[in-house]
């Protein structure tokens, strides 16, 4: 390390010197570009305030050279020089000094062109053998530079070889054998102990791996242990949740949840309790084993086993005789642990499993909490079975109703209205004398009574009109139409579109056939209309029924009023 540190810090010395003398030979070079551009403002404009500038910037540089002190090199940097230390330097910064003057004379007017020639290249001439003096100087302290890493290379090399044989017989030896134990280790061949080794660090190593060994394969096979206990959790409560799954009725459910759970747990009882609607207690709604007879008992959830099991959501272990719960204490002295039933962090109920040969331990707390979590999911799942089922059986009946009340309004509710217009005209028929008249009447009431007939059966039977179809839809829009005009002896313009033929399903129809018989019976109940045109247009998938009349029209607004069975 010493060896390293100094041959850094000798390395790093003769760096900063040789950085130093590049800057000093930068310094030179800019000398020379100095005296080159002096002589050329002299030359073609003797009166440029540069001209004295650059005289001055190099005779302080000069100065600098010759005397040392600090200087401002081309970039800005601040560099301070020492006196120059070399005889052949300081001669040779000496003639420049001695030189320069007469040179800066001939840069003032009247200029003599030829002298001032002659002087620059002479001085120029000075300026390149100081240049060439700072390269050798550098060159010598770069040879110094290599020398001194040679040294300390064939050191190093030395130290490394003396180093390689003390580490070969300490480190290397010691770490092979220890790697191939080690190898051993990593196979799984615990059994391969350490041999001796010398008396060192190496040595200590070998104990301490000596001693790790024992322990790792105590814990290879305590850990071999627990993975086979929690696989065996794991596909107990995997193959829990499968048989609970296929059970849907809840009664049935919940007694296979305690029956599965009481054989899993090897238990002499256990125990599936309820939480009630407000949360407050708990109830027994199933049994397995000896727990089966006291169904019905109900436990409070703010004391006892319950407190901590339905608020904290705690799997708790305890003592049967001091869980103070009326299902736990008919097992006084036997081991008990309660799971509590959650879905989304919402309780449900507890698992409870009684034994009295020995207390649970930690593993069957997490086995009992994964089959009360699996079976909290399967009664969550029947419970929304359950009211989807009665969701369902709701809505079928209300969609009955209202098909009900539809095919009432529809149908008979139409046929009652012309049955009472027709009575209306009858009795009008037999005041005025036309016999003939109020027999057609009659015959008309009798054919009414026949559809209502007919169509209260269908209603009550849950029978459905049969749908026309092609012709027979259009043969079925011409009888409303003429019924229509029979009833209320307005004219009726009706038109269809003969190109192409009507095609829609079966459902379609009836629907467009009742929101045709809707239509009239508005008219003739509101609208006090003169004439009604129906037009039947169907184009590009698009069937469009069309109804006017020149009646009074409704009110918009009231369109989406619920106390009315017709249109919406």
């Amino acid at each position: 390390m010493l060896l390293v540190l100094s041959s850094v810090a000798v390395t790093f010395r003769l760096v900063q010197t040789q950085q130093n003398d590049a800057a000093i030979i930068n310094l030179a070079g800019r000398q020379r570009m100095l005296l080159q551009q002096m002589t050329r403002l002299a030359l073609t404009d003797p009166d440029n305030p540069e001209l004295r500038q650059t005289i001055d910037r190099f005779e302080q540089t000069l100065t600098t050279f010759s005397e040392g002190g600090e200087v401002v090199d081309g970039n800005g940097r601040s560099l301070t020089l020492s006196p120059p230390s070399y005889p052949s330097l300081q001669a040779q910064l000496s003639e420049l000094t001695i030189i320069w003057p007469v040179f800066a004379n001939q840069l003032t007017p009247p200029i003599n062109e030829v002298r001032l020639q002659t002087d620059f290249e002479t001085l120029l001439f000075k300026l390149d053998a100081v240049v060439t003096t700072y390269e050798l100087l550098a060159q010598t302290k770069i040879n110094r530079l290599r020398w001194v890493q040679f040294i300390f290379l064939v050191a190093a090399f030395l130290l490394l070889a003396w180093g390689y044989n003390v580490v070969r017989r300490q480190l290397i030896q010691p770490l092979t054998v220890l790697d191939a134990v080690v190898q051993a280790f990593g196979s799984g061949r615990l059994d391969t102990s350490v041999p001796q080794l010398p008396h060192n660090e190496m040595g200590r190593l070998g104990q301490t791996m000596e001693t790790m060994r024992g322990e790792i394969a105590a814990h290879q096979q305590s850990l071999e242990q627990q993975v086979a206990q929690r696989t065996q959790e794991l596909t107990t409560a995997f193959e829990f949740s499968q048989e609970i799954v296929r059970e849907l009725e809840p009664t049935q459910l919940l007694q296979a949840v305690a029956n599965h759970t009481r054989e899993l747990m090897r238990g002499d009882a256990a125990a599936l309790c309820a939480l009630d609607g407000d949360g407050r207690s708990l109830e027994l709604v199933a049994g397995s084993g000896a727990g089966s007879a006291c169904l019905g008992l109900r436990q409070s959830t703010a004391r006892g086993l319950a407190l901590p099991v339905i608020h904290e959501h705690k799997t708790v272990i305890a003592a049967g005789g001091c869980a103070n719960c009326g299902f736990l204490a008919h097992f006084p002295g036997a081991s008990c642990i309660a799971a509590p039933l959650q879905v989304g962090g919402r309780a449900l109920g507890a698992l409870c499993v009684v034994r009295p040969q020995h207390p649970f331990d930690a593993a069957e707390a997490r086995a009992l909490t994964l089959l009360a979590n699996a079976a909290a999911v399967a009664l969550e799942n029947a419970r929304l079975v359950e009211t989807i089922k009665q969701q369902t059986e709701e809505n079928a009946a209300l969609a009955e109703r209202e098909r009900l009340a539809a095919t009432l309004h529809d149908n008979l509710a139409q046929n009652l209205g012309a049955m009472h217009l027709r009575v209306d005209l009858l009795a009008q028929d037999i005041a005025g004398g036309e016999m003939v008249l109020a027999q057609q009447r009659l015959g008309e009431l009798q054919i009414n009574l026949q559809k209502a007939y007919a169509q209260v059966r269908m209603a009550l039977t849950g029978l459905r009109e049969p749908s026309p179809d092609g012709a027979e839809f259009m043969t079925a829009v011409q009888t409303i139409v003429a019924d229509f005009e029979a009833t209320t002896r307005l004219p009726v313009l009706f038109s269809v579109n003969e190109k192409e033929s009507v095609q829609l399903t079966a459902v379609t129809q009836k629907q467009a056939l009742h929101i045709l018989r809707e239509a009239l019976t508005n008219i003739r109940r509101h609208a006090k209309a003169t004439q009604v045109q129906i037009k039947l247009t169907e184009k590009a998938e698009t069937f469009t029924l069309e109804i006017v009349d020149d009646g009074l029209g409704f009110n918009a607004s009231q369109v989406d009023s619920q106390h009315h069975l017709g249109l919406n």
